[in-house]
C-alpha cells in the first residue's frame, strides 16, 4: 500500500514542568515506524522549568520523515483544557495521545493503524499499557522494549457500558471527528482521557486489542497517588500526604463521572442524535452512579462508624486494618512495609553468606 494511503495521525505528546523525563517521551514518538501520515505535536503547558526548552531542541534537530508542531502555553490551561487546545491544532485523521513523562513502543501507530484499518467503522481503538514504576533514590530508566509482534494483533469489539472499561490517554487512539462535540464536549481538569473516550463511545464503536501494549505508563514519584505501596506508606507524613492526595484526585474523578451522566441526561432528552440507543445509555448512567457513589464512600470513609466500615471493609487484612481509626491504620500500614523491608533485607543479607 503507498504510505500515503494509509491512516493519516496526529500525535499529541503535552508536558507541564517534565524537564526531566521528556526527553524520553520525546525520543519515543520520533523513533515510530511508521510509513503513513504523521504529525508530531509537542505542546507545553506554561512550565516553569526548561521543558518547551527540550521540545524545541529537539524539534530542531529531529531530521525524520514527520511534521513536527510546537506549542507553548504562556499562561498554564491546566491539563483537560490543554489536551483540548491540543487536539485543536491537529490535522490528521486520528488523534494518539501522550504523557510527557511516559515512553512509546516504536510500533504503536503501525499497530494502531493496522486496527482501524481492518475495523473501518471504528471511532476508537484501545490497546493494553505496561506499568512501570519509579523508585525514590534511584535513578529511573525504562526498561528495553519487548520484541516486535510478527503477527497483526487481535481486534475486538467492547461490548458493555463505556465506565465498565478502563481507558486512559495513552492507550487509546481516537478519530479526530470523535473530540469535536462543540461547546457541548466536556472536559474536567484531571481524568480528561474518561472523557474523550466517552465521548467517542457516544458515537460509535470502541475496539480493543486485548493481549498487545503499545505504551510504557509511568507511575512517577511526583504523583504520590500513583507510587507503589511501599513508598506511599515509607513514613507517617507520606502516608497522610497520600492519604489526602488520593482524596483530591478522586474528587475529579467524580467530576468526570458525574459530567457523563449528566450529558447522558441531556442526550435521553433528544438534545442531540448519538450512535448508542436509550438502553446502552441509560446502562452508562448506572455504570456511572456506581461509580460516584463508591467514590463518596471513599470520600467519607473516616466519618462512618466502626460498625458500618467493618460492614463495608474489602475482603482480606488489609481490609480489617482499614476498619481502624484512620491514624491507627496508617501506623499499622507503615510499621507492616519498614517490617517487610528489614525482612527483605534480613533474607538478602542470609543469601549472601551462603
Amino acid at each position: 500500500m503507498n504510505p500515503s494511503e494509509l491512516p493519516s495521525i496526529s500525535i499529541i505528546l503535552t508536558g507541564h514542568n517534565e524537564e526531566s523525563s521528556i526527553r524520553d517521551a520525546i525520543r519515543s514518538v520520533f523513533g515510530q515506524d511508521y510509513e503513513g501520515p504523521v504529525e508530531i505535536i509537542l505542546s507545553d503547558d506554561g512550565s516553569s522549568d526548561g521543558t518547551f526548552s527540550v521540545m524545541q531542541e529537539m524539534a530542531a534537530q529531529y531530521r525524520g520523515p514527520y511534521r513536527v508542531i510546537l506549542n507553548r502555553n504562556e499562561t498554564p490551561l491546566g491539563r483537560g483544557p490543554h489536551i483540548r487546545q491540543a487536539v485543536g491544532l491537529a490535522s490528521h485523521e486520528w488523534i494518539l495521545r501522550q504523557d510527557g513523562d511516559d515512553c512509546s513502543f516504536p510500533w504503536r501507530c503501525r499497530l494502531f493503524a493496522w486496527a482501524v484499518m481492518e475495523r473501518p467503522d471504528a471511532v476508537a481503538v484501545v490497546s493494553q499499557m505496561t506499568s512501570v514504576y519509579e523508585e525514590p533514590g534511584i535513578a529511573f530508566e525504562f526498561p528495553a522494549f519487548p520484541a516486535a509482534p510478527r503477527e497483526r494483533p487481535a481486534v475486538v469489539l467492547q461490548a458493555g457500558a463505556f465506565s465498565s472499561s478502563a481507558h486512559y490517554g495513552g492507550s487509546m487512539m481516537i478519530r479526530k471527528s470523535a473530540c469535536e462535540w462543540g461547546s457541548s464536549l466536556r472536559m474536567t481538569a484531571s481524568f480528561e482521557d474518561d472523557l474523550m473516550g466517552f465521548h467517542a463511545w457516544l458515537q460509535g464503536n470502541i475496539y480493543e486489542m486485548p493481549g498487545i501494549s503499545l505504551y510504557y505508563y509511568r507511575f512517577a514519584l511526583k504523583n504520590i497517588c500513583a507510587v507503589n505501596s511501599a513508598f506511599r506508606f515509607a513514613d507517617m507524613r507520606a502516608a497522610a500526604a497520600f492519604e489526602k492526595r488520593e482524596l483530591e484526585m478522586k474528587s475529579q474523578l467524580k467530576k468526570s463521572k458525574e459530567a457523563g451522566l449528566e450529558l447522558c441526561g441531556e442526550l435521553l432528552e433528544g438534545l442531540a442524535p448519538v450512535f448508542r440507543s436509550r438502553e446502552e445509555l441509560l446502562a452508562e448512567m448506572e455504570e456511572r452512579r456506581k461509580i460516584i457513589d463508591s467514590i463518596d464512600r471513599q470520600q467519607n470513609w473516616w466519618s462512618y462508624p466502626f460498625r458500618r466500615r467493618w460492614a463495608l471493609r474489602r475482603p482480606g487484612w488489609m481490609g480489617i486494618v482499614h476498619c481502624l481509626p484512620q491514624k491507627l491504620y496508617l501506623f499499622c500500614m507503615v510499621f507492616f512495609f519498614k517490617l517487610r523491608k528489614v525482612k527483605r533485607a534480613v533474607c538478602g543479607a542470609r543469601q549472601d553468606l551462603e
